[in-house]
């Protein structure tokens, strides 16, 4: 198989476009990704790359062999080494990168379920590992204001590890319009005089809100909270970021109504 070697090549320059650019992306219809984990996980779920492209120095690798192996018949390039780290979206290239159709989503929200809301949530890193927390603890709606960042990133993927192919993602979603359709409880935390998290009933469906890593949540979307939670934190520190927020709330849940099938 040939190898490619220049930077000018049309293959190479798509490539780079569509790991830098959301609007590339969005235009083209396609996400990359890289690594053979998130390669495994998106084709556990039914879903082909119709793209592989290899780093020269891993065109060898048995478990990269294996795993195309569980792939449809497609399209495998290589790249020469300086090339592909050079595209690669992430500072230690794992030296396999994959091109997909972006997964549309067409399942409406069910408001009877429990959902993940995030206002502005801007980094890549969180929003993947937020989306990966929720998967994890059950909650498989995630909606997105306008102003967070891509799911479908590079970045979003890997930390989120591929829980975007397993959750219901709807993206630049107005919430608090949202908001006024669910029935449900609507929960968010203070950092104050709120109730206990460990005292608040959690056993109803629930949409829970986290807000922009500064900023926090609009206070406009606050006061729709029927649910205003304090995470205890005996040990002296002001507030947890985001995700350790989440991941505390959303486990807190998955703990009240396992006790409650029990």
């Amino acid at each position: 198989m040939d190898v490619i070697s220049s930077r000018q090549n049309t293959l190479v320059k798509q490539l780079k476009k569509l790991g830098d650019s959301k609007r590339e992306r969005a235009e083209a219809g396609q996400i990359i990704a890289e690594g053979v984990h998130l390669l495994q996980m998106q084709i556990s779920t039914a879903v082909m790359p119709s793209l592989v492209v290899l780093a020269e120095r891993c065109q060898d690798d048995s478990e990269i062999k294996a795993v195309l192996g569980r792939c449809e018949p497609g399209r495998v390039v290589i790249l020469a080494d300086a090339i592909f780290d050079q595209i690669a979206p992430t500072d230690t290239p794992s030296g396999l990168l994959f091109v997909s159709d972006q997964t549309a989503c067409t399942q409406p929200l069910d408001v009877t379920m429990d959902v993940l809301l995030l206002d502005r949530v801007q980094d890549p890193g969180n929003v993947g590992s937020l989306i990966r927390t929720a998967v994890a603890a059950g909650v498989r709606q995630i909606v997105l204001s306008p102003g967070c960042a891509d799911a479908w990133s590079p970045r979003c993927l890997r930390a989120g590890q591929g829980a975007q192919w397993l959750a219901n993602i709807h993206a630049d979603v107005v919430l608090n319009e949202f908001l006024t359709r669910f029935p449900g409880a609507i929960a968010a935390t203070l950092l104050e005089r709120g109730v206990s998290l460990y005292d608040q009933d959690l056993s109803a469906p629930t949409a829970w809100l986290f807000g922009n890593e500064g900023q926090g949540l609009d206070p406009q979307l606050a006061a729709l909270a029927s649910h205003r939670i304090t995470i205890p934190m005996p040990g002296g520190m002001e507030s947890l970021n985001v995700n350790a927020a989440a991941a505390v709330c959303l486990f807190e849940q998955v703990r009240q109504r396992s006790s409650l099938n029990t």
